[in-house]
């Protein structure tokens, strides 16, 4: 079933409006036990739930500078078009957390209605309920009001495919820059958009022109922001030199997570499998995706889940990230619009890990 643009922001809206109740209800009761609060004494506890854990380096990069350490957490580890899009908000006079918090729900409502746009475009038979699979994703909390770049980074990279799907190839480099600006996944977005465009070409019997690898120019978010970093610190990789302080290297250990699962108690290992769960779901995506969508597709998402799936420590995140690997939802809507019971039960069960993983959120409790 085919969605229109105004029922995609009708839906975003009410899962938007269900986790600030949820999330407030939480803060009401049970406070902030956790330890990833950001602030004291914020005013409003609908928008306090929304200032945990990495909102922290966001307000330092936005508020005053970047920082840097090869040894310790630092905020090099931090793409800038969302902290300097807080930056730029805040010249209004606007409380910094406010901002990201203002800049979150508008590119989360976007990124759902270029979503949407995208779907309809590619497979308009789902494009409806795989609109719900993604805003009813169990971390979709993220991209409602969380100060974190992740709606964004989704609104910058389904514009990037909805452009170049529609053929204008320039305007789709232009969104993938943005794109590689503000998530470390840049060689999924450049290897993505330029298979993808190709693939068009050979498919419509044209032949490649230099002019083709146009989309290779999307890096060039990445590229300013390593100058930036060569410039300031030296260090053009120090975005992945620093993450030695989150213990993110790479590497066996990282590979086969053995260093930190192994430290875990039994119960504890629950929360990794269920990001693994979800990691592993979409990454298996990535096969049946070449046939039912494209091969730049299934280049897509092998690479922007495979990347943190190989340097992830302990799984922990993995559910977020697979936000960013947006044609999963479509390629499981195809699926589960075959399977009436099985859509019911993935949409009911995400539904209550949603407000799951918002409750712990607002508490403080470390989620992604």
């Amino acid at each position: 079933m085919t969605i229109r643009p105004t029922q995609a922001l009708r839906r975003f809206l009410a899962v938007a409006a269900g986790c600030v109740l949820v999330g407030t209800v939480t803060y009401a009761f049970f406070g902030v036990p956790g330890s990833g609060r950001q602030i004291e004494h914020f005013p409003w506890p609908f928008l306090d739930m929304w200032v945990r854990w990495d909102a922290g380096w966001y307000e330092q990069i936005a508020l005053r500078e970047y920082n840097y350490s090869a040894t310790q957490q630092s905020a090099a580890a931090y793409f800038p078009l969302y902290p300097l899009a807080m930056r730029a908000v805040m010249l209004t006079g606007t409380n910094v957390f406010v901002a990201g918090i203002l800049l979150t729900f508008v590119f989360g409502a976007a990124a759902v209605v270029m979503f949407s746009r995208w779907a309809t475009l590619m497979k308009p038979e789902a494009a409806s309920l795989a609109t719900w699979l993604l805003v009813l994703w169990p971390f979709a909390f993220y991209i409602v009001g969380a100060v974190y770049s992740d709606a964004l980074f989704l609104l910058c990279v389904t514009s990037a495919f909805l452009m170049l799907e529609k053929g204008k190839v320039g305007w789709a480099t232009l969104f993938g820059a943005l794109a590689t600006a503000t998530r470390p996944i840049a060689p999924a977005v450049v290897l993505g958009l330029l298979v993808r465009h190709l693939e068009l070409r050979r498919r419509a019997g044209l032949p490649i022109r230099a002019r083709d690898f146009l989309p290779l120019a999307s890096v060039a978010g990445l590229l300013a922001f390593m100058t930036f970093l060569w410039w300031r610190f030296g260090d053009p990789i120090g975005f992945a030199t620093t993450q030695a302080g989150w213990n993110q290297l790479s590497g066996p250990a990282a590979i086969f997570k053995y260093g930190a699962l192994s430290k875990m108690k039994p119960i504890d290992l629950t929360f990794p499998a269920f990001h693994a769960l979800l990691a592993f779901a979409a990454l298996a995506s990535a096969w049946p995706l070449r046939k039912s969508l494209g091969w730049g597709y299934s280049v897509y998402v092998a690479v922007a889940i495979g990347l943190p799936l190989i340097s992830s420590r302990d799984f922990i995140g993995l559910g977020r990230y697979a936000i960013a690997v947006f044609p999963f939802f479509l390629q499981a809507a195809l699926i589960l619009a075959q399977r009436p019971r099985g859509k019911v039960v993935w949409l009911g069960l995400s539904s209550v890990l949603l407000v799951w993983m918002i409750s712990r959120f607002a508490m403080g409790f470390y989620t992604s």
